[in-house]
């Protein structure tokens, strides 16, 4: 989705307000987009870690309910990240 675009106002004399309020938009703007693409990079990791366990490890089967697959993967996981 493509944002409107924010015309500068080349007059002489400067507003602090409309300053202050388009400067605002942009940071607001950008922080937005920041989070957008980090949360799309996180949900594709944990496809891409779901994918990977499913191949190599179940063989694309499902795995039994309550299954513990690598029982020291998640804490070795949680003490390195």
């Amino acid at each position: 989705m493509k944002k409107a675009a924010i015309k500068p106002n080349f007059t002489n004399t400067i507003n602090e307000t409309i300053l202050f309020q388009q400067i605002s938009k942009i940071i607001e703007n950008r922080k937005s987009n920041a989070a957008a693409y980090a949360n799309r990079e996180v949900n594709l990791m944990f496809w891409e870690i779901g994918r990977y366990i499913n191949s190599v490890i179940l063989d694309f089967k499902r795995a039994p309910y309550g299954k513990k697959i690598f029982s020291t993967l998640s804490r070795k996981l949680t003490e390195k990240y």
